[in-house]
């Protein structure tokens, strides 16, 4: 028993072409699939990918900060709250 290379179902030793996916082996011994079975084979792992990058994005995003989430005016309090105590910060260093 062999393998196909394209869908990986098991095929007898002198099969010529794969009863599932319609690929075959050609004279000069590489195997070619049709071209809607190797586009779907490439949108299903294009598929996989994005989901896999979608999931590690998921776990790796910080968590938001809450003025930073409220849409009720808190944001601009909190940043001006921020730009103060920065100019106060470099102010006290600028007399060091």
């Amino acid at each position: 028993m062999k393998q196909c290379p394209a869908c990986r179902s098991d095929l007898t030793d002198d099969a010529v072409a794969c009863a599932h996916c319609g690929g075959s082996w050609q004279p000069d011994g590489s195997f070619r699939t049709p071209w809607d079975v190797d586009m779907a084979r490439q949108a299903a792992e294009r598929e996989r990918k994005v989901g896999a990058a979608e999931r590690f994005g998921r776990l790796g995003k910080p968590i938001p900060h809450w003025f930073l989430e409220s849409r009720s005016g808190c944001g601009i309090i909190a940043l001006l709250a921020f730009a103060a105590a920065l100019t106060v910060g470099i102010a006290f260093v600028a007399t060091i």
